[in-house]
């Protein structure tokens, strides 16, 4: 079966959420920054004295939950779609305002 494996770095039980220092760490693993590159998140780990742990999640799992952040994202209000379509334009061009 074709998978995708990827890194995240635990620190004690947390893990790596992202370079925001008010908001690094999360204890949810599943809200864990993913990195495709194992050197990187090496670099990261001995940086922050974490442990580099190596997952991995098949296309099968991928399509369900595209399928079910899908189906939720369809049951939102339409002025919140309209706030993330209009957010991730904005990323698309490159936009941070």
């Amino acid at each position: 079966m074709a998978s995708i494996i990827y890194y995240i770095v635990q620190l004690g039980n947390s893990y790596y959420h992202g370079s925001d220092e008010d908001s690094m760490l999360t204890t949810d693993e599943e809200q864990a920054f993913a990195f495709t590159n194992s050197d990187t998140a090496e670099q990261l780990a001995t940086k922050v004295n974490g442990t580099v742990l190596t997952r991995e999640v098949s296309f099968e799992e991928l399509e369900e939950l595209s399928a079910d952040h899908w189906t939720e994202y369809n049951a939102l209000p339409k002025d919140e779609r309209d706030i993330i379509e209009s957010f991730c334009s904005k990323l698309k061009l490159g936009k941070d305002e």
